[in-house]
């Protein structure tokens, strides 16, 4: 897999994750996301903190969650980014043997 191929995979990847807790949200229905004392929204969304009251209603929040969603697509490309490089020096350093 090439770097423009695992950096699009994984923005994808950050864009499903986005959408599917904004789903969440607009259902209100974010409470299924809380195990014990953790809210796991945070954790596979770190910049959903960014998330004002009137996230899809007024032109501030639109463009905030806007700004959120591409910061996490592009977390999540970075991450995907590190983990094949991690991943290739691994691969070499084990075949090196």
């Amino acid at each position: 897999m090439d770097l423009k191929l695992t950096a699009t995979f994984g923005a994808v990847i950050g864009l499903v994750v986005s959408g599917g807790i904004l789903a969440l949200l607009w259902l209100g229905m974010s409470g299924v996301l809380e195990v014990g004392r953790t809210d796991l929204m945070y954790v596979v969304w770190p910049s959903s903190v960014m998330l004002i009251g009137g996230w899809h209603t007024t032109p501030l929040g639109i463009f905030v969650t806007i700004f959120s969603v591409v910061t996490n697509c592009l977390l999540y490309a970075g991450v995907a980014l590190i983990l094949r490089w991690g991943i290739g020096l691994i691969m070499n350093l084990s075949s090196a043997r």
